[in-house]
């Protein structure tokens, strides 16, 4: 009962419920973020027939991230679908973008930096799967990988700023909303 009366306490006010809800979000797109930087980052090193494939099998450790799950869907399936397509974006995924959309003015710059990163990623992986050999399609994939992992740094640095700046400046933030 304590506990409650404790949590009852710190969230007792509408600022600080969005607070609370900014802070997650912020979160749960830095897990994202964390997530997309390891396959980028091993992506990179691919370099022969091998390793590629061996990247694709091991693909599905990195299903929390929803970004990997539509190039997963895209990369598994001959054909696409649409409704297939979009049953790979959960419900978390969709109140995080929604999220993002309502906070566009503060995080203008993690929302630019994804627009650029699907854009990117867009177009390495439709030349890719448009290549006739597999050596230009591991030279495809790491332009797209050297190219969304630069963008998901910076993205990543951006939410662990906002996320300290958000917590030391606590009683500020929460009065600005």
């Amino acid at each position: 009962m304590k506990i409650l009366r404790l949590i009852d306490q710190c969230i007792d006010s509408f600022e600080k419920r969005i607070f609370l809800f900014i802070f997650f979000l912020c979160l749960y797109w830095l897990w994202q973020n964390v997530w997309q930087l390891i396959l980028f980052g091993k992506l990179f090193f691919v370099t022969d027939y091998e390793s590629l494939f061996h990247i694709q099998s091991t693909l599905s450790m990195y299903q929390s991230s929803v970004f990997v799950r539509i190039l997963y869907y895209v990369i598994s399936n001959p054909t696409l679908n649409v409704f297939r397509l979009i049953s790979c974006i959960k419900l978390i995924d969709i109140l995080a973008i929604a999220g993002v959309i309502l906070l566009i003015k503060k995080f203008r710059i993690v929302v630019i930096f994804n627009g650029i990163k699907y854009v990117w990623g867009l177009f390495w992986v439709v030349k890719a799967l448009n290549s006739k050999s597999v050596y230009l399609v591991i030279s495809c994939l790491k332009w797209l990988s050297l190219g969304l992992f630069i963008s998901m740094l910076i993205v990543s640095i951006v939410l662990l700023y906002t996320l300290s700046k958000m917590i030391m400046n606590y009683d500020d933030f929460v009065h600005e909303l």
